[in-house]
């Protein structure tokens, strides 16, 4: 009998032994708080605009191209899923992009543009597309409606400072009722601040 109470009292020691050092060397914690992406958000942006442009009304067709760099500001909010995030934003563009090969100044003035968006998140770091309907001006008083896509990453410096790049391709058919197509791609630096 004194045996077997040895052998018990053995026993106890050493899983409370042994659960003691599990405790010490238990690791810290691994998945700590995740960033979050909903939420409103306001930013700016630079960058740098290619345009292309065809006006079937001559023939042969007169192409023209022109390009600069364009700042811009842009307003959004996002919901998050999961890893997914989906949301909308409107994006103003300041183009100021001269028709280079046109006899008299035409300038691409001013686009706004509505987009949804939709992408994945890896805590900071959010993979996006983006498309909607874009609507520009010239300062020839043409302005029409066109479609725009593109895609975004961006990177959460903070919980509030956001860090971007903006790949966006614009592109208007028989713009403003003429023959003209035109055609813009857009790589911009993007900050914004998220509430």
């Amino acid at each position: 009998m004194r045996k077997a109470f040895s052998c018990l009292f053995l026993l106890a020691t050493v899983g409370a032994a042994s659960a003691a050092d599990l405790d010490i060397i238990e690791a810290p914690e691994i998945n700590p708080e995740r960033f979050g992406w909903t939420g409103a958000y306001v930013g700016a942006s630079v960058g740098y605009s290619w345009m292309n442009d065809v006006d079937r009304s001559f023939v042969p067709p007169f192409p023209d191209h022109g390009e600069d760099w364009v700042v811009g500001a842009h307003a959004g909010y996002l919901h998050q899923f999961g890893s997914v995030v989906v949301g909308a934003e409107v994006e103003y563009t300041n183009l100021d992009i001269r028709f280079e090969r046109a006899p008299f100044k035409i300038y691409a003035n001013d686009a706004v543009a509505a987009k949804l968006r939709a992408g994945y998140a890896m805590d900071r770091l959010l993979v996006s597309a983006h498309g909607g309907a874009v609507y520009a001006t010239t300062n020839i008083r043409l302005q029409d409606w066109g479609w725009t896509l593109g895609a975004n990453v961006d990177y959460a410096l903070t919980n509030n400072i956001l860090l971007g790049l903006q790949y966006t391709h614009f592109d208007f058919e028989e713009f403003d009722n003429t023959l003209i197509d035109a055609r813009l791609d857009t790589v911009t630096a993007r900050i914004g601040y998220k509430f």
